[in-house]
């Protein structure tokens, strides 16, 4: 896959190699007793047909890899003359004509298990045959710039046999980001998901980044609920949530579902979305390259610190003594509320503004309220069930993101106000 967007952390295929203790764990996931052939695409280091041939060792190994450094396994030991336990393939994992080279008509496939890189390839035409052979590209708003996630799903369910299962590794920006809404409803309503768990961070050597285990068959079974987990970072599986398809489509993490069924709904109290309290709510206007450039002082996400959650700080220091730095640059001024937009750490940093008119970068979210309510939001939002709605509605695969139309619908009770 030439030129692709690389995350950083990933080598130069945006590769995340996985632990070998997440690759048992998402092996054991699987309910197939006994299984004839089993694929695994992007192989990489192959850690993950490794933990297949522990746990069945008699199982026929393909593995699929276009990196001709990626450690070639032992093909050498056969049951019979003529049958190979593993066979690897040197070859683009995205090439249309991949069934045909394994010979999937005359060997099916069972089980696949897969964990992608965490890319945006450059388009190719076959792409568009791949994903509607699945019946995924009617639903992709931009198919043109589609994670390499949802394209190596596409193929493994193209080359798996019906009734096959599959345990792939996913991004998290295809189980909770907005554009891939209708992806998640597709993939519901056309395959069986048996289950999701939502990994920790640090399941990937050398990486933050934020994925989920999902496990599928390629049956057309109706299901009303799917099974979510998370796995904690004492490795321990968490007791499943059953959500609805509806609100599954929405989002498919653990910690969305868990804050809405359980934290979200543990007061009788109203509330009112933030919308409706805030007079205005918006994002900074100057990315980081233009922050570089400005010869006026700018606050970003960094200055920003944690320690000082939830407290009114003095930013006269970012007041700039210019007469008029610009009519379109978004600032802050006293009473405001400012939110990190962006960051491994978004929910930590939450302050308002003491003292202080200055403009603000693209990364941080400036909140205006009426004096009489000022207070009370920013408590409310830097509040530890606040940081918790935060977290839980963001999104992001390596930094997290907060989508604004996901930070006006924070629920604000709905009491006396205390004055600012």
């Amino acid at each position: 896959m030439p030129t692709p967007t690389t995350n950083s952390g990933s080598d130069i295929l945006g590769r995340y190699y996985t632990r070998s203790d997440i690759s048992s764990f998402l092996v054991d996931q699987f309910d197939v007793i006994s299984p004839v052939r089993i694929l695994d695409l992007g192989a990489g280091s192959g850690s993950l047909s490794d933990a297949a041939k522990t746990r069945w060792p008699d199982i026929k190994v393909l593995t699929v890899d276009i990196d001709p450094k990626a450690a070639l396994p032992d093909t050498s030991k056969s049951k019979a003359p003529g049958d190979v336990y593993h066979k690897h393939f040197v070859i683009d994992a995205l090439c249309k004509d991949l069934s045909s080279v394994l010979n999937c008509a005359n060997a099916p496939i069972d089980v696949a298990i897969c964990n992608p890189p965490f890319i945006t390839p450059k388009w190719r035409s076959e792409f568009g045959a791949i994903l509607e052979e699945a019946g995924f590209l009617d639903c992709l708003p931009f198919p043109a710039d589609v994670d390499a996630g949802l394209l190596f799903l596409a193929q493994n369910i193209r080359l798996m046999s019906d009734n096959a299962t599959l345990g792939i590794i996913l991004p998290d920006s295809l189980i909770t980001a907005k554009k891939y809404k209708k992806f998640r409803a597709v993939l519901l309503s056309s395959y069986v998901v048996t289950k999701v768990i939502q990994l920790p961070r640090g399941s990937f050597h050398h990486t933050d980044a934020l994925a989920s285990i999902v496990i599928l068959q390629k049956t057309k079974k109706i299901q009303d609920t799917v099974r979510i987990h998370c796995l904690t970072r004492d490795k321990e599986l968490s007791e499943p949530l059953f959500v609805e398809l509806s609100c599954a489509a929405e989002r498919l993490d653990y910690s969305f579902h868990f804050h809405r069924l359980h934290v979200g709904n543990k007061t009788s109290h109203k509330k009112i979305s933030l919308q409706e309290v805030a007079i205005d709510i918006r994002r900074g206007s100057l990315s980081s390259s233009k922050v570089k450039k400005a010869d006026f002082p700018v606050l970003h996400i960094t200055d920003i610190k944690e320690k000082d959650i939830g407290r009114w700080l003095d930013f006269s220091s970012f007041e700039s003594k210019k007469p008029d730095d610009s009519s379109v640059v978004v600032k802050a001024q006293p009473g405001d509320i400012l939110i990190s937009r962006v960051g491994r750490n978004l929910d930590s940093k939450i302050v308002g503004v003491m003292a202080g008119t200055f403009a603000i970068s693209d990364c941080v979210y400036v909140i205006r309220c009426a004096p009489h309510t000022r207070g009370r939001v920013l408590a409310q939002i830097a509040s530890e069930e606040g940081r918790a709605w935060i977290s839980a509605h963001a999104y992001g695969v390596a930094a997290k993101q907060l989508a604004k139309k996901e930070l006006i619908n924070f629920p604000i009770l709905l009491e006396e106000y205390k004055d600012f």
